[in-house]
Parts: structure tokens; sequence; C-alpha cells
């Protein structure tokens, strides 16, 4: 995928395998910012159905073996965009290499968008408006109808989706490669202080302002479905907070009643069900999805399985995360404290 002098004959030869004719490709060019795939933009004009389409595409797809940071799949990521794309502001997919007999590795194309990346957008024009659109963007995510999902996303093994993950902070005490008390005390700490539950929703697990871009009439755009799953929605919440304590601001502390009102507005939810305290709760249970997968190729490399050295980098992560894990159950004792008197 790296290679631009081969890459537009590949494209050609996927589009047309996905039913498009008259396929011209230009302007391959790798880009930087993705996590953990290997992306291109590209401009394409081809006939497809009946129709003639043209403009600018992007190219998403898996790096070599053993380096990716974490391991997911391009058909469910794929059918998860297809899904939720009449629901939400994100760029649709349209093509993909399931097994990557064309590519050389397997990718899905989606349409580029010309919208900016969230925090220079904030830089720029502050953060005021984005409270109410965050609250909007995640309610109108969590109340996709659940049949509507793809039935290749994972949805609670145990019927419950706390118990679920939960056992997945335990499983990841286990499998890492020295031994991670923290991660069994969170798992305890969880389990004893579950709050009221909620419908089970798509949730997105990567759900952060990585993740979005601001359009040009200021509303937010998700993007990379990769890590989403059927579950508690609210774990949402929880990552995006999390993840704003490593990248300010925090969208919803901006403007928190803001946030919750519309947020329950947009759900149905009850204020016993989505609060301040609830949310710090998601903060940490939210986080084990990227958790454990950050985990599990931290393990990978140091038994010589692998050897990006993203993973290496990324591990810092956890040191961080449980400095703020603690920071967030011990405020949270202290209010269910108040709580209780």
């Amino acid at each position: 995928m790296q290679d631009p002098s081969v890459m537009p004959e590949k494209i050609v030869a996927l589009l047309e395998a996905n039913g498009a004719s008259e396929v011209t490709v230009s302007g391959y060019e790798p880009m930087t910012g993705g996590y953990s795939r290997l992306m291109a933009r590209f401009e394409a004009s081809f006939s497809i159905n009946g129709n003639q389409e043209s403009g600018s595409y992007v190219l998403r797809g898996d790096p070599p073996e053993g380096q990716a940071i974490i391991e997911t799949n391009r058909s469910q990521e794929f059918a998860v965009i297809q899904a939720v794309s009449p629901y939400l502001n994100t760029p649709k997919a349209r093509f993909l290499d399931a097994d990557g007999a064309i590519i050389g590795t397997p990718a899905l194309v989606i349409d580029f968008t010309e919208a900016e990346s969230t925090l220079p957008w904030i830089e720029k024009n502050g953060a005021s408006t984005l409270p109410l659109k965050l609250a909007e963007l995640s309610g109108a995510m969590h109340t996709i109808p659940v049949e509507k999902l793809p039935d290749i996303l994972a949805r609670p093994v145990s019927g419950d989706p706390l118990t679920d993950q939960i056992l997945m902070w335990k499983q990841t005490a286990t499998n890492h490669v020295e031994h991670l008390p923290i991660f069994r005390y969170v798992a305890t700490w969880l389990d004893k202080n579950r709050p009221p539950p909620v419908p089970v929703s798509l949730v997105h697990h990567d759900f952060s302002t990585a993740n979005m871009m601001v359009d040009e009439n200021g509303d937010l755009v998700v993007i990379d479905f990769e890590l989403a799953t059927v579950g508690d929605p609210r774990e949402d919440l929880g990552y995006f907070k999390a993840y704003a304590q490593a990248a300010p601001p925090d969208l919803i502390d901006e403007n928190p009643e803001m946030f919750l009102n519309r947020y329950r507005e947009v759900t149905g939810f009850t204020e016993e069900q989505v609060n301040p305290i609830v949310m710090t709760y998601f903060l940490v249970l939210g986080v084990i999805g990227v958790v454990s997968q950050i985990s599990n190729s931290g393990s990978a490399m140091a038994r010589g399985e692998t050897s990006s050295t993203g993973i290496a980098f990324n591990l810092d992560n956890l040191l961080f995360g449980q400095a703020a894990w603690m920071s967030a159950t011990e405020a949270l004792e202290a209010a269910l404290d108040g709580e209780v008197k």
C-alpha cells in the first residue's frame, strides 16, 4: 500500500471486482495519522449501478503481519460503516477487499471527507458549540436500532455488557506477560459499584476527538468503527472522558449540564442512568477494549512474537491509564459515600 507506482492498478482491479467499470485512478498518496492501519488517498472516476461517479477516496488496509498495534477485521469494519451510514455523519464505505487478494492486504475504500481534525478546529474556533453536537452525535449512535447492526458484531456473551467488560479486565490481568494487580483491583471495584442498566446499543469503543472531525457546517463527523461492538452505550462516554485526560479538551466538561440534558433527551435515559458519577464509572470500565489490545500486543512483543516500535510507544498509555483509574475510583468512592450519607 505504500508504493504509488503499483497501487493505482490494484485499486482499479478492486473497484472492478466490486462491480465498477470505466475505472480511472490517479493521485495515489499515502496518508499519515492512522493509529493502527495503513491509509492512502486517491482520486477515481467510475461507473457503477448505472451511475457515473468521481471524487476522492481513502484506502484503509492492514499493516504487515506482526506490526499492527491492535488486531481488527476489515470486513466487520466495512459492514458496520454501511449499517450506520444512514444514521450518522460518517464517510460511507464503498468497496472491500476482504482477504487482501487484490490489494495485498485486507482493505476497504471509504469516501474522503474534507472535514477538519477536531483539535485543530477547536484551536481556531473554540469548543463552545461542540458539547451539544457531541451529545447529539453520541445519542444518534446509541439509538441506532440493534437489529439494523450486522450480525458479525460481537454481542454480550453473558447477556450483560457490564459482566463481559469486567471479565475482560480479569482476563487481561491473567493474559499479560507480567502480573498486573491493578487490573484485578479495577475489576473487583467495578463489579461492586455497578450503575443501573440501560438497553444495549452500538458501542464505538474508540470514541474520542482523535476519531472525530468537524465539517463545513460545524457538525461532528465520526470515523474508525474497527473496534465497534454491541454493548452498554455509556462505555463510549467514559472512553471519551478517559481519552480527553491525555488529549484535552474534554468536550463533555466544557458544558456538562448541556451535554447530559441533550444526551438524555435523545436517548430517553434517566438522570439515574446517566449522570457525572455514572460517566466516571464508565471512564474506567469503558477503556478495557483498547487497553486489552495494547496489553496483548505488549505481551506479544515481550515474547518475541512481534517487533513493532509502535507497540512499545503505546505501552506508555497503560502507565498513564493506571494513574487515571486510581484517581477515578478514589473520586467515585468519595462521591458514593456522600450519596449514602
